[in-house]
C-alpha cells in the first residue's frame, strides 16, 4: 500500500518485487482508508498492519500468527514495540475515562510520569508474558479476519490516529479480545523526523503541529462517537478545553525545537 508517496517508492517496489500486489493511491487517503483498501483486496485469515517506519525482528510475524492460532478468542495481537534506541514503546494501553483522558491530555507534555498517564499507558504492567489489554498500537497489529467481518473495518472518518483504539473498542463491544504478545518484537523509528537536517527543520515543525492537530481531532471524534447518548457527553466541553491546551503546548514545544 502506497499512500501517494513522492520518493519513487511505487516504481522501486514494482521493479524489485514484481510479484507483490501494490496499491498506489494518487492522493493521501489517510491511514484508516488505506488500511481498509489493503484489507479488502486480500483474502488471508490474518491481516498484518505495519507502518513503513517499522523493522520486524526474526520470527515475530510467525509468533503473532501462532498466538492467534492458539486462542480463537483473540481478535487482535500486538507485538512488543521498541524505539530506535531499543527502549520500550508503551504500545498497549487502557481505554481512558473522560477524566483520565483530560488529565493525561493536560499533563502528558509537562509531567509525563504522572499516575494517570502511568495507568493509561500500563507503564507498571509486567511485559514478559502475553496478556489481555484494551488496545494495541496500529503501527503493528495482526487482526483476525473473521473478527473484522463481525466488527467492521477501520472507521475512515479518522484520517490518522485513534483509528486503532476505535477498532479495538468495537472488538471489545463484540466480546473479542485484544492481546499484547511480547515474544514478537518490532523496531519502530517513531522519532525519525526529529533527526532531519536543519534546512528541513521548519517544514518538519509544521508537519508536527499538523499531526498534533489531527491527533486532537481524532481523540474528540472517538469520545463523541462512542459516548453519544450517555451522561458522559456532559463532560465533552472539558475534553475540548483539555485538547486545546494540549495542542497549544505541543505547538509551542515544536516551535521551540523540542
Amino acid at each position: 500500500m502506497d499512500n501517494s508517496s513522492t520518493d519513487g517508492t511505487p516504481g522501486h517496489i514494482r521493479k524489485k518485487y514484481p510479484r507483490i500486489q501494490l496499491i498506489a493511491n494518487d492522493k493521501n487517503r489517510g491511514f484508516a482508508a488505506a488500511a481498509n483498501q489493503g484489507i479488502d483486496s486480500s483474502g488471508s485469515e490474518y491481516i498484518l498492519l505495519i507502518n513503513a517506519d517499522c523493522q520486524v525482528y526474526e520470527h515475530s510475524i510467525d509468533r503473532l500468527m501462532d498466538y492467534l492460532d492458539s486462542d480463537p478468542r483473540v481478535a487482535v495481537a500486538g507485538p512488543r514495540i521498541l524505539n530506535s534506541d531499543g527502549s520500550l514503546q508503551y504500545s498497549c494501553r487502557t481505554f481512558p475515562s473522560f477524566l483520565e483522558a483530560a488529565v493525561h491530555t493536560l499533563l502528558a507534555h509537562i509531567y509525563p510520569n504522572n499516575p494517570v498517564t502511568r495507568k493509561y499507558k500500563l507503564m507498571d504492567a509486567g511485559r514478559d508474558k502475553p496478556f489481555r489489554v484494551d488496545w494495541v498500537s496500529g503501527s503493528c497489529m495482526m487482526i483476525r479476519r473473521a473478527a473484522l467481518e463481525d466488527t467492521g473495518n477501520f472507521d475512515e472518518k479518522y484520517f490518522m490516529y485513534v483509528e486503532d483504539i476505535d477498532l479495538c473498542y468495537r472488538m471489545r463491544q463484540n466480546d473479542r479480545e485484544v492481546h499484547y504478545v511480547p515474544h514478537a518484537e518490532v523496531l519502530h523509528h517513531i522519532a525519525g523526523s526529529s533527526r532531519k537536517k536543519k534546512s528541513r527543520e521548519k517544514k518538519s515543525r509544521r508537519a508536527h503541529i499538523r499531526a498534533s492537530w489531527r491527533m486532537q481531532k481524532s481523540v474528540f471524534y472517538f469520545f463523541r462517537k462512542n459516548y453519544r447518548g450517555t451522561s458522559r457527553m456532559l463532560l465533552i466541553p472539558f475534553i475540548i478545553i483539555a485538547l486545546g491546551i494540549r495542542f497549544s503546548i505541543a505547538g509551542l514545544k515544536s516551535l521551540a525545537g523540542y
